[in-house]
């Protein structure tokens, strides 16, 4: 898994698709729990990234919600939008493309995230993800380096930390690009529990 951008949103798939529809010029929507829906746009169209169509949908839907952006393994963006306003902003390495970049991220504030949360927080995991500061061995650099090895690793643990459950999480991870091109393997892991189209995008399966 490379570059992704989802949005996680606090209403049933069924509530959300219309919305869905009106704003989002290609993409697809599934499930995710219980009162929870992905929107997964096609983010190469313009104005139609996961920033871009943040503020519109939780305008519409009158809930927040949460925009991720995964970059190249490196960074993970995080806004969370209200009522067409943002939020709030997480980025987990702002100075990413500067030469000597400082690794500290910004907006690490837990509480800011806490609407998101499907049970009992992990108020621990969720506060060392944001930090940029894994609690598993196997999540740290490999070189030493402080952090997390991989952006979406620390994505992980802040949707576990709001205890999402594991399947929930990978799909939060699903870019538009990879679901369109691996159809088969999308129609295995989403079985029968639903797949809306939106925009222009193609029917995968």
């Amino acid at each position: 898994m490379t570059t992704y951008g989802t949005i996680l949103i606090p209403v049933p798939l069924e509530v959300a698709a219309p919305v869905l529809r009106e704003v989002c010029a290609a993409g697809y929507a599934t499930p995710a729990g219980p009162g929870f829906c992905l929107a997964h746009p096609d983010r190469f169209v313009d104005g139609n990234g996961v920033f871009a169509l943040a503020g519109p949908i939780s305008a519409e839907l009158r809930v927040p919600v949460l925009a991720a952006f995964q970059y190249d393994g490196d960074r993970l963006e995080l806004e969370v939008w209200r009522n067409g306003v943002r939020a709030h902003r997480y980025d987990s390495w702002p100075e990413r493309d500067a030469e000597n970049a400082n690794r500290a991220p910004v907006g690490a504030d837990p509480t800011a995230f806490l609407a998101f949360a499907t049970g009992p927080v992990d108020s621990h995991r969720l506060a060392s993800a944001l930090a940029d500061t894994p609690i598993d061995v196997e999540d740290m650099d490999v070189d030493g380096d402080p952090g997390y090895v991989w952006a979406q690793a620390l994505h992980w643990d802040v949707l576990h930390a709001l205890s999402h459950p594991v399947h929930v999480i990978r799909r939060a991870q699903w870019d538009y690009c990879h679901m369109r091109g691996a159809p088969q393997a999308l129609a295995e892991v989403l079985g029968s529990t639903g797949l809306v189209v939106l925009g222009t995008a193609d029917r995968p399966f």
